[in-house]
């Protein structure tokens, strides 16, 4: 058994409906050769044995006053997880994407591990898609390629494991009286933990404040988003777009104009930005701000869950000009990188540790609650307008029960106030967009997605000219 860290708990009781924090993943495979249900099925349960995650159940006290747990789920099967639909025809992007918001709509039942993959059929030319979701608190994106890693191939023909070493054992459910110690324990503890984490949240404020004309007055900050028809109270409803460009090409971006792909990524969600809210009312007066995720995750560290942080990024779509863009999103990204740099902790986990030590379970879970049936996210200052973020993924071709892998489309969740995420892999010669809405705000996600590839074609275009 395993307690669930600050971090990772924090994001189960930031959970309400209309907030689902899971994770998700859409694979695009070739037409296989032979049915790929059952192999997919199969698959994953001979390698459970490298998949932590999809084991491990939540335990947690029946009155929510102590720390929650992870178990080896001794009632596990895999008939819960893994699942075929079905899409209707044509069978294309626009409705597989229907079924892609359909399943981020519903938050994943605690009673089991949480994740499930759906394997899709229908789509045009026999092509199959696997959808995966996974809940934030068990995994980030600095594990998902170790995860990718173990689901999937180098070769069609996949890969033997060693005899014996499918095996892992489950776990004994807590008794009532291990929960009733462990409750007493973990509310002793709180007085402790809460000193030590406002000396590590105070610490790592002093650490990362800048020296006066380091250019504070540039950086961006959180609740200074402007508002934008992106930002208010969610819905419980999603929908997602996915869109692809050539990874190339944006590398042939990143090196004219001497940025990182990271940048190019940043500019192309501020242009396609730009003209979206141009037609949804007009742009605001500030730069919007984008939280940039950024892992943590040292080497050698592989532990599910979440190591992760973040820098805020203005993204200035006041800016007309494409470069003038570009090279104002990298200056600040520098800046930022290097404030994060001199951090002397993790603030995510650190405010975390903070609030999960001067309260409980119970109490943040029903706050949470009231702040999403009171839709207090349209009368608060947002945190940020938006959240994009970089994953970096395979750059060799991959399998999935012997059909080959052509695109892996990632998404993030959406936030109460925050209503869009838009999340990035590079997948071989391809850089995946995967973009996340609330359906109320954003119901043409589409629209976003389809700008990101424009931004990077005239992106791509003004690269050459400099040549």
């Amino acid at each position: 058994m395993i307690r669930v860290s600050s971090l990772d708990a924090g994001m189960l009781y930031a959970e309400t409906p209309e907030m689902p924090m899971h994770t998700m993943g859409v694979l695009l495979l070739d037409a296989p050769a032979r049915p790929i249900f059952d192999v997919c099925r199969r698959v994953v349960q001979q390698r459970l044995y490298l998949l932590a995650p999809f084991r491990r159940r939540l335990v947690e006290d029946p009155l929510q006053l102590g720390d929650p747990h992870w178990i080896e789920d001794p009632d596990f099967s895999i008939d819960h997880h893994v699942r075929r639909v079905a899409i209707p025809s044509p069978g294309g992007r626009r409705e597989l994407a229907a079924l892609v918001g359909d399943v981020a709509s519903r938050p994943l039942d605690r009673s089991k591990p949480l994740w499930e993959l759906q394997v899709v059929e229908g789509l045009r030319g026999g092509k199959v898609a696997v959808v995966a979701k996974i809940h934030h608190a068990a995994m980030d994106g600095g594990r998902l390629v170790a995860l990718i890693g173990a689901l999937l191939d180098l070769t069609p023909d996949g890969w033997m494991r060693p005899a014996g070493d499918d095996q892992w054992t489950a776990d004994e459910e807590p008794s009532f009286s291990w929960l009733a110690a462990d409750t007493a324990r973990a509310l002793m503890a709180k007085p402790v933990n809460a000193m030590r984490a406002i000396v590590d949240v105070g610490s790592t404020i002093v650490g990362g404040a800048r020296p006066r004309g380091a250019g504070r007055a540039d950086a961006a900050t959180l609740f200074e988003a402007p508002a934008t028809p992106l930002n208010g109270a969610l819905s419980p409803q999603r929908c997602v777009a996915m869109a692809d460009v050539s990874f190339a090409d944006v590398k042939a971006i990143k090196t004219a104009f001497r940025t990182t792909v990271n940048d190019v990524v940043l500019a192309a969600s501020c242009g396609t930005l730009r003209s979206w809210l141009r037609a949804h009312g007009g742009l605001p007066e500030r730069p919007l701000v984008a939280n940039v995720p950024v892992t943590v995750r040292g080497g050698g560290d592989d532990e599910a869950g979440n190591r992760v942080s973040m820098i805020l990024a203005h993204l200035p779509v006041q800016t007309a000009n494409p470069v003038g863009r570009l090279r104002a999103i990298h200056a600040q990204t520098q800046r930022a990188k290097a404030q994060h740099a001199q951090a002397k902790g993790d603030v995510f986990r650190q405010a975390a540790d903070l609030l999960t030590s001067i309260t409980v379970p119970w109490l943040l879970t029903h706050a949470m609650e009231l702040y999403a049936r009171s839709h207090l996210a349209d009368r608060l200052p947002f945190l940020w307008n938006l959240v994009i973020s970089n994953v970096p993924g395979p750059p060799m071709p991959l399998y999935c029960a012997g059909a080959r892998v052509r695109r892996i489309y990632p998404f993030g969740p959406v936030q109460q106030g925050s209503g869009l995420n838009l999340t990035v892999m590079s997948t071989m010669d391809r850089l995946c967009l995967g973009a996340m809405a609330c359906q109320r705000m954003v119901p043409d996600v589409e629209d976003i997605a389809t700008g990101f590839v424009r931004e990077i074609a005239t992106l791509k275009k003004l690269a050459g000219a400099r040549r």
